[in-house]
């Protein structure tokens, strides 16, 4: 783990997404004037097992619609293609839908391939009610080994055919700046949540690495990207400060700069 010295004049924002995932986040935040601090409280790996995935892709024109709920689930589908030596043309065949923007951006730019539905927000409940599925069409919704049933649950409550595929799994993450020691030190401003597993994940590091409960983040700003990660922050103990209206991470950026009036 590095440890940074952090320049006190500016707010502190902790960002816990995955290291891959986190430069956007840390570039809108020092372009807003923050000081972001990287501790990425998850990992994604493959699965320990990826021939369901490898069947629903080789066959993925049976689908009708082909639904990505994260872009981790993009990146993981774009690999295991390249693992199969199969061109992102085998996806062609179903519709495509993305739980929000940046899922949609990571279907162009991994699969080269055209989002055909983007719900109003981005959560499960506005994808699942944003969706024309029928009863007797099939989904395939290749997604994280643990995530919540929303989507499939409704879609077969239509009468839908669903296939839940586990396309990566989600890990604890390790590395990035000293979280314990900036939060002793009294110089963490807030700290961002953008999904369930980050919430838990973070308290798990936390706790494993240096004793520290939920108490350590009590005179710290929580931020949640939206309703599904506040409510998973509520029950792991911690107070809500902060949820953008646009559950992105931009939305999530705007939400600070105004909690801060920078």
């Amino acid at each position: 783990m590095t440890r940074r010295c952090l320049d006190m004049t500016s707010p502190t924002i902790v960002i816990t997404r995955a290291a891959h995932q986190a430069g956007e986040m840390k570039a809108r935040l020092e372009a807003a004037g923050f000081i972001p601090l990287l501790y990425p409280a998850i990992a994604i790996q493959p699965p320990a097992d990826a021939r369901e995935l490898d069947v629903a892709l080789r066959n993925a024109r049976d689908y009708d619609w082909l639904i990505f709920t994260s872009a981790n689930a993009v990146e993981a589908v774009a690999l295991r293609l390249e693992a199969l030596d199969l061109p992102p043309d085998v996806l062609q065949g179903p519709a495509i839908a993305a739980v929000g923007p940046a899922t949609a951006r990571a279907v162009s730019e991994r699969l080269g391939l055209q989002v055909a539905l983007v719900p109003p927000k981005a959560v499960g409940e506005s994808l699942l009610a944003a969706l024309p599925l029928t009863s007797g069409q099939r989904a395939l919704l290749p997604r994280a080994a643990q995530a919540r049933d929303v989507l499939p649950a409704g879609l077969r409550a239509r009468g839908v055919q669903v296939d839940v595929i586990t396309a990566y799994e989600t890990v604890l993450g390790r590395g990035g700046d000293d979280l314990p020691a900036a939060l002793r030190a009294g110089q963490v401003d807030a700290i961002t949540f953008t999904s369930p597993s980050t919430v838990r994940n973070t308290l798990r590091r936390l706790q494993v690495e240096a004793g520290l409960g939920p108490d350590a983040l009590v005179s710290v700003r929580i931020a949640c990207i939206g309703p599904v990660t506040a409510e998973a922050a509520r029950n792991a103990g911690l107070r809500v400060d902060l949820m953008p209206e646009n559950y992105t991470v931009s939305g999530l950026v705007d939400a600070l700069r105004d909690a801060f009036s920078i």
